[in-house]
């Protein structure tokens, strides 16, 4: 069960994800305004907030929801972009947004076990250095990794071109039907992105 909700100053995808008929759920990259998340949440029981990439626009409202015993992931090498606005960007328009220390560092093949879902974490360097995309069967939420015929940039502190090429290498070698959510914009296939990079 996936709602999507768009928000914030750069239209961040927002993603309630919750197994069908659970009253949990965990929420992928909250930078959509609480109130429309809070709707698509529903009254369930939010368990982790997990975020891909600790770009300020993923995180702008993180903060409210992480109450409650509700844990924080993020990859260890962004880690330090939590707390310092210079790496978040938030410093780029005028803001000063930091978040706590993650409860839980990841790593590249770890596992995320929240709200009866498992995800497979893949480390996807080259937007930011700690970028990760969590994968379920065959659903991926890719963040800034991979969006409809395109990625994230890599001009910005952290990017790396080299790098980006390699994850987007990696991730066009998962099947086909693969769906994946971005960060922003539509949701597409492996299979169409292979096709438009053959």
């Amino acid at each position: 069960d996936i709602k999507t909700v768009t928000g914030g100053p750069l239209d961040v995808n927002t993603y309630v994800v919750g197994a069908s008929g659970s009253n949990q759920c965990v929420l992928i990259d909250p930078g959509a305004e609480y109130a429309a998340v809070n709707g698509a949440v529903c009254g369930r029981e939010g368990k982790a907030v997990l975020l891909t990439h600790a770009h300020f626009d993923h995180m702008l409202y993180a903060r409210p929801w992480l109450k409650d015993g509700v844990k924080l992931y993020v990859h260890k090498l962004d880690a330090p972009a939590l707390a310092d606005p210079s790496l978040n960007l938030s410093g780029v328009v005028g803001a000063q947004l930091t978040l706590p220390d993650a409860d839980v560092l990841l790593e590249e093949g770890d596992c995320v076990e929240e709200a009866g879902i498992r995800f497979d974490v893949l480390h996807t360097p080259g937007h930011t250095p700690g970028s990760v995309c969590y994968r379920h069967e065959k659903t991926l939420f890719c963040g800034d990794s991979l969006f409809y015929q395109g990625y994230g940039r890599v001009d910005l502190a952290g990017g790396n071109s080299l790098q980006m090429a390699l994850s987007l290498k990696r991730l066009l070698k998962l099947p086909g039907d693969t769906v994946c959510y971005p960060g922003h914009g539509m949701k597409t296939k492996i299979a169409w992105e292979q096709e438009a990079n053959a």
